[in-house]
């Protein structure tokens, strides 16, 4: 639902039961309430506050006080604030228990319709979002991932776990920031779909301009609430429609640096495989590859073109070396850790290829 710079997913469930995630800012809660009720819907089965940060659980005690709720979830942390209280209060007038969301919980289970809690998994976080509920539904050969407000801890967590994270449609992760959506967590899920719910103009900046890139880049079809409103995905179990089109790709990835991709990176023999897809040859002189945790930067020496088709090696290690399509970094170690993201810029500064 287009609440702002909030989130509110409305899902009504093949089995004819419905799940609310999430329900806005504190001044959404009777718009959401009438909106589900124009639905003809009075009562969800399954109401989950992600987190409990206001712009996600401000409209929950409405939703609780106005509807026929069955079971709540919401993750075992508590918050100092009104609005937590306030779902907490409006839970016990009604005589409803609160079931902790955590990993590994299944909520529904049959041979066509699945929906699975997968996160959080850990009992520690420092960061509140990194506590957010991330669900999976799964209804015949489409799926889809809610992840809340959830980063980069419980995105590592929720990788090391192994769990099966492919999905059709992507709720992309805190309205767009870059503490969230990394590039190897995309990469798991494989989305065809991405939706952003986003307030117009936030003060925030999100989503952010990396976040799209990223998205364009992986061959992501775009919605956003900011642009166009309340977005509906319907699904049948094989295909999935919307109530409208996607966002146009930027413009930024419309120009060569989009034909150039980082192919691999081989941790282990510190490789990294750059590509050029396009059918003529692009200089690359001047670009730039990161090493994203680490820092380091490659600056391509002047006269490095990539002919089309062709890959160009960047080697680092004790076993770098230069040589014909081949280009000596240094020979320290920049890989050889658990999975370090790289980022590749053009000369001026643009992101064209992550990995």
């Amino acid at each position: 639902m287009d609440v702002g710079q909030a989130d509110s997913t409305l899902v009504e469930l093949p089995n004819g039961e419905n799940m609310l995630i999430d329900a806005g800012n504190n001044d959404a809660g009777n718009l959401i309430v009438n909106y589900i009720r124009n639905l003809n819907i009075s009562k969800i089965d399954y109401l989950i506050g992600t987190h409990p940060h206001e712009d996600h659980i401000g409209g929950l005690d409405n939703v609780i006080s106005s509807l026929n709720i069955s079971k709540i979830y919401m993750p075992k942390v508590t918050h100092t604030t009104k609005t937590f209280k306030d779902v907490l209060l409006a839970a016990k007038r009604k005589n409803l228990s609160i079931t902790p969301a955590r990993a590994g919980l299944n909520l529904i289970s049959n041979n066509n319709l699945k929906v699975d809690i997968i996160a959080p998994i850990g009992t520690n976080y420092h960061e509140l979002n990194n506590w957010s509920a991330v669900i999976k539904v799964t209804y015949q050969d489409t799926s889809f991932l809610f992840t809340g407000d959830a980063e980069v801890d419980s995105e590592h967590e929720i990788l090391a776990l192994g769990v099966d994270l492919h999905s059709n449609i992507l709720k992309v992760g805190h309205h767009g920031s870059a503490s969230s959506t990394t590039a190897l967590f995309l990469r798991k899920i494989n989305p065809k779909y991405a939706i952003i719910s986003v307030g117009q103009d936030n003060k925030y900046g999100h989503p952010d301009p990396i976040i799209i890139n990223r998205l364009n880049l992986h061959g992501v079809k775009i919605y956003r609430t900011d642009r166009q409103g309340t977005i509906l995905a319907i699904s049948d179990g094989k295909k999935i429609k919307f109530n409208t089109v996607p966002i146009a790709m930027t413009d930024t990835n419309n120009n060569s640096g989009s034909k150039i991709r980082i192919a691999s990176v081989d941790l282990k023999k510190e490789i990294v495989k750059i590509q050029n897809t396009h059918e003529s040859t692009i200089d690359i002189s001047g670009w730039k590859l990161v090493s994203v945790k680490g820092g380091q930067s490659f600056i391509f020496p002047p006269a490095t073109i990539i002919k089309a088709g062709a890959i160009i090696k960047i080697t680092s290690g004790k076993n770098a070396k230069s040589g014909p399509n081949n280009l000596k970094w240094t020979d320290s170690y920049i890989w050889n850790n658990d999975g370090d993201p790289a980022r590749l810029y053009d000369k001026d500064g643009k992101l064209v290829g992550e990995y």
